[in-house]
């Protein structure tokens, strides 16, 4: 009995112990399986979270090109995207607008897998930066069972055009661009030379500035001319872009500011480009105080706009150059050729006074003490053409340009000799364009030898601007100029002169007071960029169709 009792306790204790492998055994089993499972929808809620990120981090871009495309009107005086309205993401016409700075994307959306059973489901919610309209950052949660996961970006979302920054240059080099006591508030692009990207574009040895404000109280009688919005700007989104070519950073330069800086400076090859050190400011990034840095970073570039290549703009697209364009669109086109004068279009047509052409006759037509009235009447009624009056004694009158409509002018030369306000109608727009143009080689130069600006009582600027083309040389001589200029040769400006507006030229330098036609360092003149809405832009100004639209990646983030 004894020894039975034994077998059965130790088959009992085997039995206990096989039990308790076994029950082992299942337990880690299970435990694995757990673990697994939680695993897979941990990686489920992540890639989930990861497919509402990417899915409307493309939805975001293709509704702001869609929205660019279609010319939205509105916008600020600063940094501004038109996606700060809100999204029309059924592109039918009705904006969806943030609430508190943000807006749901969706909620509830599902991933699905290859046999279309959902594995997780995704919420996006888009926020905007209250303070900077050109900063949005997409939040996405995915969820897969209870398992849940976090991705987030940030992005700057901007406009390359020709008209979004305070200079856009060309291919040309003069005086290396930008030297000396030159002061510019807002972006600056420079094309360069794809053939020899090893010139110093930018050779900032002096008290050169480039800053992302502007207070136009500092100015005397400036801030009266320009509407309450614009007068006083904080941030410009303004950044610094190179195609071809380096900058050199010294002396006193400054590239942004440490408690205001520019959005980015991103010059041809990177860093590399970048050479010389400031002494004052951004120590640790080569004295240049911006939020990021880098080579160019621009896949389809906005090439310099000539007058012999198509225009692809709202206005020029169907024309074959941008100068065809200019010929037919005008309201009124005047051309010199040999001492010939002629009124081009519209035709058969009378113009109002014989002073029109014999102002022109020289083949310089000069604004000075002599009125000139190059205006008709149409068959309806309203006006075209151009006008000048001026009043006052000799030594210190006021003279005013009246202009009805776009206006070209072939084969002369124009000189604004007195401080003169300009008045601008096209219909119901407050915005048109005078374009001064060579023909057989003569022709195509404006100088402005005094104060040009809008006049206040017909309307403030920006919603009230002329636009200058000049196929050949812009020489601004006269203290304030007030208007979006493009020159195809080079803009010059005279000593502490100052532009309000932008300015597109092939060359921009600064020179000393007189008649120079050389390039000087160490003049201290500005350009104040004033950001003009694209409903009230001279339509024929050089422009994209769309623009050039920037999507930066600026911090992503996985939690």
């Amino acid at each position: 009995m004894n020894r039975k009792g034994i077998a059965l306790v130790a088959t009992l204790a085997l039995m206990v112990v096989i039990a308790l492998l076994v029950f082992g055994t299942f337990f880690t089993t299970q435990i694995e399986l757990w673990t697994t499972r939680n695993d897979t929808t941990s990686v489920q809620a992540f890639y989930a979270a990861e497919a509402g990120l990417q899915k409307y981090k493309a939805v975001l871009f293709q509704q702001y090109v869609w929205r660019e495309q279609r010319g939205q009107t509105g916008g600020g005086s600063g940094c501004f995207t038109s996606l700060v309205t809100g999204l029309d993401l059924e592109r039918n016409g009705t904006l969806t607008p943030f609430t508190n700075n943000q807006l749901v994307l969706a909620d509830g959306e599902a991933v699905t897998d290859a046999f279309g059973n959902p594995v997780g489901r995704y919420r996006v919610v888009l926020y905007k930066d209250a303070q900077d309209g050109q900063l949005f950052t997409l939040v996405s949660q995915g969820t897969s069972s209870s398992a849940k996961a976090t991705v987030q970006a940030t992005f700057r979302i901007s406009n390359t055009g020709y008209l979004e920054q305070a200079i856009f240059a060309g291919t040309g080099q003069a005086n290396k661009w930008l030297n000396g006591g030159a002061t510019i508030r807002g972006g600056v692009y420079v094309v360069g030379s794809p053939s020899d990207p090893d010139q110093t574009v930018i050779d900032a040895n002096g008290n050169f500035a480039l800053y992302n404000r502007y207070d136009l109280n500092t100015y005397s009688g400036i801030a009266d001319r320009v509407e309450s919005p614009y007068r006083q700007v904080q941030d410009l989104c303004a950044s610094l872009r190179v195609q071809y070519g380096k900058i050199a950073v010294g002396g006193s330069t400054q590239i942004g500011e440490p408690d205001n800086k520019v959005k980015g400076v991103f010059v041809g090859r990177g860093a590399q480009d970048i050479t010389g050190q400031n002494v004052d400011v951004c120590q640790n990034n080569k004295g240049v105080c911006t939020e990021a840095m880098g080579g160019f970073d621009l896949s389809n570039p906005p090439p310099f706009p000539t007058l012999d290549t198509k225009m692809d703009s709202d206005a020029c697209s169907a024309y074959p150059t941008w100068r065809a364009c200019l010929r037919t669109k005008a309201a009124l086109r005047i051309q010199r050729l040999g001492n010939v004068l002629s009124v081009a279009s519209p035709p058969g047509i009378t113009l109002s006074s014989d002073s029109c052409l014999q102002a022109m006759q020289s083949g310089t037509l000069t604004l000075d003490t002599q009125s000139v009235d190059c205006t008709f009447t149409r068959l309806d009624g309203s006006r075209g053409g151009f006008r000048y009056t001026y009043a006052g004694n000799n030594k210190s009158g006021q003279g005013l340009l009246e202009v009805f409509g776009d206006v070209v002018l072939e084969g002369v030369d124009v000189v604004l000799k007195k401080p003169t306000d300009y008045r601008v109608q096209s219909g119901s727009a407050r915005s048109a364009t005078l374009a001064v143009l060579q023909l057989g080689g003569n022709g195509g130069n404006l100088d402005i030898n005094a104060n040009f600006l809008p006049d206040a009582t017909f309307g403030s600027f920006p919603g009230h601007a002329l636009g200058l083309v000049v196929e050949k040389d812009l020489y601004q001589r006269g203290q304030y100029v007030m208007a979006p200029v493009y020159a195809g040769g080079t803009f010059r400006v005279v000593k502490d002169n100052v532009l309000f507006g932008s300015a597109i030229a092939n060359q921009f330098c600064t020179t000393s007071a007189g008649s120079q036609t050389s390039c000087n360092a160490g003049q201290k003149a500005e350009v104040v960029y004033i950001r003009i809405p694209k409903e009230n832009r001279p339509v024929l100004l050089p422009s994209l169709r769309g623009g050039k639209p920037v999507f930066q990646v600026l911090s992503y983030e996985r939690r």
